[in-house]
């Protein structure tokens, strides 16, 4: 069967334009469309941060490949100053003479290279393939199928666009767990292969807490996480030596799992091969019918601060002493699926109390293009930006999805500064805040304990856990419009204590109409032991007491 299927010239990249129409597009038009396309819309949210990292692996070397490899800082600002100002890509062909290149690299099926697969690849054990439903996240079990959106007849096939991008995503986020051996495979134990231990299992995002900068259109989201070098080392990002994507590699790819000590730059990065793939056509070729899936090359997590740009980090003294390490490693910070990423933003914007920068370098890049004051001609200003965070998390030793993360704040681009007093502001806040709805989940308690509930356990910690969920998502909406509003024309102190004060009245009012929607009654007292009597009045009071010390009201 001869090539099918180039990504390169074939549409499949799924866009959303400013006038708010969906088409799927090649990755040519990608790059030509970018300034009228808002963002990529794929089968799950989480594709769109797969797709980007490609985008921009594309760009380091088809700009390193025109510009060379070697380039000071001097020249890589001028060189991002040179496609910002421009406000598009490719007046210079760049790109196109980059994708015209290694064209042939691009193709979905192909009897010797095909994109992000190991061609011939074949499982050991006798089965010819899996279900292409493998590959798909938000495919459960058969067992479950009864509670799941998608139906079962849809899993035969995928056309070659979803199969694109099902296969880059795969790349990024598989689950671990246990994997059929394929030809070639020499850590098989007892007929299978096992996730290697010590070591990234998932797929590499899966392993970090991703985060990029969203600009208004495609071209702006794609230069500002375009980082050309890191300001916390001399490490290069740009032309970072023997930084390369699989598709530019002479050598044929592997069929065997690969420890891998380091990550050799960004592009590799975004570009990591964490699984030996091969996808299976029908006879006719006009669909995919199932894949041979097994891990691939293997990366530990810890210390990748001068590589992965897209997520924030974190000393952790417990993987030194499991890893036996003579200094404490750095280690990504991960997503929470349970909180808002506004309750995350201190890793992701703050300095550690330590003093060492570990925010993203993607924060940092954004702050650096600020002080060279790359950013501040008025027909090119960046102002307002938001913070996307996106990723999986996994269940059952992460042999398995368990919910998908997606979330982005809008904030202004003086937050991607260090020295921006508003950010220890906005932290604190939020931080206060969580000690101020813990204050109004106690306060529930003891009207459950007035009511006869044991105050530990049963009705009386449910409904703490119904409330302090409720408050959460009433405070979201307020967060954001303040987050996003905290301008650096606003006065840090009063726009603050406005912020603590609509939070207050907010979790008084939540307080109030739980007190009056409940069966407590007004005179009731309960012993409860450790907390004494416990009655309606001494409940409101240590609420109060509590909630003003919490916000700092007086």
């Amino acid at each position: 069967m001869g090539p099918i299927w180039n990504l390169v010239d074939d549409s499949w990249l799924p866009c959303v334009y400013e006038d708010g129409h969906y088409r799927e597009i090649p990755l040519r038009e990608l790059f030509h469309d970018a300034p009228r396309i808002r963002s990529f819309s794929g089968d799950i949210p989480q594709q769109s941060v797969t797709l980007l990292r490609l985008v921009l692996a594309i760009m380091y070397r088809a700009y390193a490949l025109r510009y060379g490899e070697d380039l000071d800082r001097r020249d890589l600002r001028e060189l991002w100053d040179y496609v910002w100002k421009r406000g598009r890509f490719d007046e210079d062909g760049t790109i196109d003479e980059y994708l015209d290149r290694f064209h042939d690299r691009f193709y979905l099926i192909h009897s010797d290279r095909p994109f992000y697969q190991v061609p011939g690849l074949t499982y050991a054990t006798g089965k010819d393939m899996d279900s292409v439903g493998e590959m798909v996240a938000d495919v459960p079990k058969p067992e479950k199928f009864l509670f799941s959106m998608r139906s079962s007849k849809s899993l035969d096939h995928l056309d070659f666009a979803q199969a694109s991008r099902w296969l880059i995503f795969l790349q990024a986020f598989d689950t671990a767990g246990i994997k059929s051996p394929v030809e070639g495979n020499t850590h098989i134990n007892k007929g299978k292969v096992y996730a290697p231990k010590g070591a990234v299992g998932t797929g590499w995002l899966g392993a970090i807490g991703t985060v990029n900068v969203e600009g208004e259109n495609m071209f702006r989201t794609l230069m500002t996480n375009w980082c050309l070098y890191d300001t916390n080392s001399d490490a290069r990002l740009f032309g970072a030596p023997g930084d390369l994507p699989p598709w530019e590699s002479d050598e044929p790819p592997t069929t065997d799992l690969t420890m891998r000590t380091s990550i050799t730059g960004p592009v590799n990065a975004m570009t990591l091969q964490s699984r030996r793939v091969r996808l299976v056509p029908d006879d006719d070729g006009t669909c995919i019918i199932g894949l041979v899936n097994c891990y691939g090359d293997i990366v530990t997590a810890s210390d990748t601060d001068d590589v992965e740009t897209m997520t924030a980090w974190r000393s952790s003294p417990q993987q030194q002493q499991k890893l036996g390490l003579s200094t404490i490693p750095l280690m990504p910070v991960t997503h929470n699926a349970s909180r808002a990423l506004w309750r995350g933003l201190a890793s992701i914007l703050e300095i550690a109390d330590d003093g060492v920068d570990r925010r993203p370098t993607v924060v940092r890049w954004v702050e650096e293009l600020q002080d060279e004051e790359i950013l501040k001609e008025d027909e090119h200003v960046l102002s307002l930006v938001s913070i996307h965070a996106q990723g999986m998390t996994y269940g059952t030793q992460s042999s398995v999805y368990e919910t998908g993360i997606d979330d982005a704040v809008t904030l202004d681009t003086a937050f991607f500064r260090k020295d921006y007093p508003a950010i220890r502001t906005m932290t604190k806040i939020v931080s206060d805040t969580d000690d101020a709805v813990r204050a109004l989940a106690n306060y529930v308690q003891n009207l459950r304990a007035v009511a006869g509930d044991k105050s530990s356990g049963g009705v009386a910690q449910s409904a703490a856990e119904q409330v302090r969920e409720e408050t959460y998502g009433r405070l979201d909406m307020l967060f954001r419009d303040r987050i996003a509003g905290f301008t650096p024309d606003k006065d840090v102190e009063s726009y603050g204590n406005a912020w603590r004060d609509e939070i207050h009245a907010t979790l008084v009012g939540i307080g109030h109409a739980y007190l009056s929607d409940t069966d407590v009654s007004m005179f009731g007292e309960r012993d409860t032991g450790r907390m004494g009597t416990m009655s309606v009045a001494r409940a409101r009071q240590l609420f109060y007491g509590a909630l003003r010390k919490a916000l700092k009201r007086q």
